[in-house]
C-alpha cells in the first residue's frame, strides 16, 4: 500500500470513529436528558402535521404552523417522523413560559430527538471530512450533543448551514456556477426554512465570495462586473426559492405570514416578559460557551466547552489565514448573538461549527506544534548542552551570587510564596468563622495532613450554608476544581471581558494622548502631563467614592442633572459601561506616561524610512510606531492587567450587583464575616488560588505573544 492510500485509509477510519463517538454521545442524551423548555411545543407541532398525514389531510402543511414564529421545515419533519406511530393525545397548548412538562407521549418524543440526533451526527461527519480532530470537538460539545438531541429547532440548520459552507468551497475549485455551487444555494434555501437566524452563514458566504471573485484580481481576468455578479445572483436566487418551496405555510398569503414571522422576533426581543427578568449581559453567549450543558452529569461525563473556547479564541488568527470563510461566519455570528438581545443558549449552536475549527488551530498553535518542535529538536540533539567548563563556571558564579539573593528569597518567601501556599492549604479545608481559632492553632495544617494521609474522608462545602463545626475538617480540591471546571464561568467571563476592554481602553487613550502631546507646534506639553496624571495620582478608594457620587442612582449628580433616578446597577451592560468609564479615568494616565517615554526612544530616521516606503498615517503607526513602542508598553501593561483583574475598591465603593463582579470582591463577599454568606474564609483562599492561576495563564500568554511581535519587528 502506498502512502497516498495509507494517509487516505487513516482519514477514513478517524472520520468513521468521530462519527461513531458523536452517535453515541447524542443517543446516550437521546435516552437520559430530562424533558426541557420548547419540545412541547415543536413535538406539538409535529403531531399537528402527523395528523393531517395519517387524515389524508395534505392541506396541513399549509394551514398549521404551531409557534408561527419559526418557520416550519423542522415541524414539518417532526410530522413525517411522527405519522407512522400510532395517534397519541394531542399535547396542550401551553405559553412559551410555562415550565418543561411533566410527561410527552412515548416512542413519539423518542423517535423525534433521534432523528434530530443523526442531524446532529451528520453535521459532525461533515465538519470531519474538513478536519477529523474537528469533528471530534463538536461531537463532544456539551451545548451541541443537548440541543441536538431534543426536540428543538437546531439540529437541522446547524448541519445545512454548515453543508452551505462545505459546498460553497468544493464550488470555489471552478470559477463557475456548477453543481456545487446549486447545493450550496439549496442549502441555504433549507437553512432559511429551518430557523431564520442561521441564515446569517449566507453573509459571510457572500463577502468571502466578493471578495475572492473580484473582476481584476489577476492578470487574465477579464470579467465584466455583470459576469462577477451573475452566479451569485443566482445563488441567491435558487436559495430564495428553495425557501419558499421548503415553506408552505407561506404559499396562501407569502408577504403578509413572512412579515409577520419575522417580526415576531424584534417584538419578542424586546417586550417579552422572560426575556426582560432574565436580564443577561451582553456576553452571556460567551459565558454559555464557557461553561456545559451541566444539568446532567451523566449524560456529559466528559465537558471540554470552556478549552473549547479558549482554545477557539487564540486559534482565530490562524483560522482567519488558513480558513478565512469559517472565521468570517464564526466573527459575524458572535456580533449578532452579542448584540441581539435573546440570550438563550441554544443560539450558541450557529456558530459552534467554526468555534470547534477555530479550536483545533488553537490547540495546533499553543500545545501540538511547539510540542513537536520540542521533540525534534531533541531527537536530532539540536539541543547544545553547555560543556563541562561552562558548568563549572556557573555553580561558582552560583556561589558567589546565592549570600546576596538569600535575603529577597527570604523576603520573597515570607511575604509571597508562604501566604499563598497557605491559602492554597486552606482552600482544602472547610476553615469558616467558627473554625477560625482551631485554625490559628495549626487546624488548616492538621486536616489537610489528615486528608493526604488518608486519615480522613473529605466533606462537602454548601458555598451559601455557613459551617457549623468548630474544628476545622479536610474537604479536598472540591472548591478549586469546580472553578477550573467551570461552576463560575459567569464570573471569568467577565473578569476577562472587564480585564481585556478596561485595559485595551486605557492603553489606546493613553498612546492616543501620547502621540497627541508628542507631535511638532503642541505647547505647555509639561503642564498638560502634570494635569493628566493627576487621575492616576488619586488613590484609587478615593477617585471611586467620586465617581460613584456621580452616578448613584438617586441622588448622584446624573439623576439629579436627569431629574430622574438613573438604575444603572439593575442592567449588567450599563454597569459595565459605567465601570468602564472610571477605570479609564483612573488607569490611562500610566499609560500615557509609558507611552510618551517610548515615543521619545524612536529615532526619527525611522519615520523618514517608512516615509519613504509610503507609510503614513495608520499605516505607519501599525507598522513602525506601534511595534517599537510595544516593548516599553509590555511591562505597563503586564500591571495594569494585573490591577485591573485584582480590582476592588472600584467594585466594592460602586456597588455593582452579580455578575458585574471582579473574583477579588467575590473572595472578599466570602471572607468578610458581615456578610450574609460572609466567613467562609476557606472559599475565599480557594477563590484566591484560581485568580492567581487564570492570572499567570493571561501573563505568559500575553509575554510570549510580545515576544513574538518584537521578534517579528526586529
Amino acid at each position: 500500500m502506498s502512502k497516498k492510500s495509507l494517509k487516505r485509509l487513516l482519514l477514513i477510519i478517524a472520520v468513521l470513529v468521530v462519527t461513531l463517538i458523536a452517535l453515541s454521545a447524542r443517543l446516550t442524551a437521546v435516552d437520559q436528558l430530562p424533558i426541557d423548555y420548547d419540545e412541547d411545543d415543536y413535538l406539538r407541532a409535529g403531531q399537528l402535521y402527523a395528523t393531517g398525514i395519517q387524515q389524508g389531510d395534505w392541506s396541513v402543511f399549509t394551514r398549521e404552523n404551531y409557534r408561527t414564529e419559526h418557520p416550519p421545515l423542522t415541524k414539518i419533519i417532526n410530522g413525517l417522523v411522527m405519522a407512522p406511530l400510532p395517534p397519541a393525545p394531542e399535547i396542550p397548548d401551553r405559553p412559551t413560559t410555562a415550565d418543561p412538562s411533566k410527561s410527552l407521549p412515548q416512542p413519539h418524543l423518542d423517535n423525534v430527538r433521534t432523528a434530530h440526533a443523526i442531524f446532529g451526527t451528520l453535521e459532525v461527519l461533515a465538519l470531519a471530512l474538513i478536519n477529523p480532530l474537528a469533528g471530534l470537538v463538536l461531537a463532544l460539545h456539551t451545548w451541541t450533543i443537548k440541543y441536538t438531541s431534543q426536540v428543538m429547532l437546531e439540529a437541522l440548520p446547524a448541519l445545512t448551514s454548515l453543508l452551505v459552507v462545505v459546498f460553497y468551497l468544493k464550488s470555489r475549485q471552478k470559477r463557475s456556477f456548477n453543481l456545487w455551487t446549486l447545493l450550496s444555494a439549496i442549502m441555504l434555501g433549507l437553512t432559511a426554512a429551518s430557523k431564520y437566524p442561521y441564515t446569517l452563514v449566507g453573509i459571510a458566504v457572500l463577502i468571502h465570495w466578493l471578495w475572492d471573485s473580484w473582476p481584476g484580481r489577476s492578470d487574465d481576468d477579464t470579467r465584466s462586473i455583470g459576469q462577477w455578479l451573475r452566479p451569485i445572483v443566482m445563488w441567491g436566487g435558487i436559495a430564495a426559492i428553495v425557501f419558499f418551496l421548503a415553506d408552505p405555510y407561506l404559499w396562501p398569503d407569502p408577504i403578509n405570514r413572512l412579515r409577520d414571522s419575522i417580526s415576531y422576533h424584534g417584538r419578542y426581543a424586546t417586550t417579552a416578559t422572560e426575556v426582560k427578568e432574565k436580564n443577561y449581559p451582553i456576553w452571556q453567549q460567551l459565558v454559555w460557551l464557557a461553561q456545559p450543558a451541566s444539568w446532567s452529569s451523566d449524560v456529559f461525563p466528559v465537558q471540554p466547552d470552556v478549552f473549547i473556547l479558549l482554545f477557539a479564541v487564540l486559534g482565530l488568527k490562524r483560522l482567519w489565514q488558513k480558513h478565512r470563510v469559517f472565521a468570517l461566519w464564526l466573527i459575524i455570528l458572535f456580533v449578532f448573538l452579542l448584540f441581539w438581545p435573546t440570550k438563550w443558549p441554544q443560539y450558541v449552536l450557529m456558530l459552534t461549527a467554526p468555534l470547534a475549527l477555530s479550536a483545533v488551530e488553537g490547540f495546533r498553535a499553543i500545545i501540538w506544534e511547539p510540542l513537536i518542535h520540542w521533540v525534534r529538536r531533541v531527537r536530532s540533539d539540536g539541543v547544545k548542552r553547555p560543556t563541562r567548563q561552562q558548568v563549572k563556571l556557573a555553580w561558582r558564579e552560583t556561589r558567589q551570587a546565592f549570600p546576596w539573593l538569600v535575603p529577597g528569597l527570604i523576603v520573597l518567601g515570607f511575604i509571597a510564596l508562604f501566604p499563598l501556599i497557605y491559602q492554597l492549604a486552606m482552600s482544602f479545608t472547610d476553615l469558616s468563622s467558627l473554625s477560625l481559632r482551631d485554625g490559628m492553632r495549626g487546624g488548616v495544617w492538621r486536616a489537610v495532613g489528615q486528608g493526604l494521609t488518608g486519615q480522613a474522608k473529605p466533606v462537602a462545602i454548601a458555598l451559601f450554608e455557613k459551617n457549623s463545626s468548630t474544628q476545622v475538617r479536610y474537604a479536598g480540591p472540591q472548591v478549586l476544581l469546580d472553578l477550573l471546571s467551570g461552576s463560575a464561568a459567569d464570573l471569568v467571563v467577565f473578569e476577562i471581558v472587564w480585564t481585556l476592554t478596561a485595559v485595551s481602553l486605557q492603553t489606546a487613550f493613553g498612546v492616543g494622548v501620547a502621540l497627541m502631546l508628542s507631535r511638532v507646534g503642541v505647547r505647555f506639553k509639561g503642564l498638560w502631563r502634570t494635569l493628566f496624571i493627576l487621575p492616576w495620582a488619586i488613590p484609587e478608594f478615593v477617585g471611586a467614592i467620586m465617581w460613584f457620587n456621580i452616578f448613584e442612582p438617586t441622588n448622584g449628580w446624573i439623576s439629579l442633572l436627569l431629574k430622574k433616578p438613573f438604575p444603572w446597577q439593575s442592567s449588567p451592560t450599563a454597569t459595565l459601561l459605567i465601570l468602564l468609564t472610571a477605570a479609564l479615568w483612573m488607569g490611562w494616565p500610566l499609560m500615557m506616561l509609558a507611552a510618551s517615554a517610548g515615543l521619545k526612544m524612536i529615532p526619527p530616521d525611522v519615520y523618514d524610512a517608512a516615509a519613504v516606503d509610503g507609510a503614513k498615517g495608520w499605516s505607519r503607526f501599525r507598522t513602525v510606531t506601534w511595534p517599537l513602542l510595544l516593548p516599553v508598553l509590555t511591562p505597563v501593561l503586564i500591571i495594569r492587567t494585573i490591577l485591573t483583574f485584582n480590582q476592588f475598591y472600584l467594585f466594592y465603593v460602586m456597588q455593582s450587583n452579580y455578575p458585574s463582579w471582579t473574583l477579588s470582591t467575590v473572595a472578599f463577599s466570602f471572607f468578610d464575616a458581615t456578610s450574609r454568606y460572609g466567613g467562609q474564609f476557606a472559599v475565599a483562599a480557594a477563590i484566591n488560588v484560581f485568580t492567581v492561576l487564570i492570572l499567570l495563564v493571561m501573563v505568559v500568554w500575553f509575554m510570549r505573544r510580545s515576544q513574538t511581535n518584537v521578534a517579528e519587528v526586529y
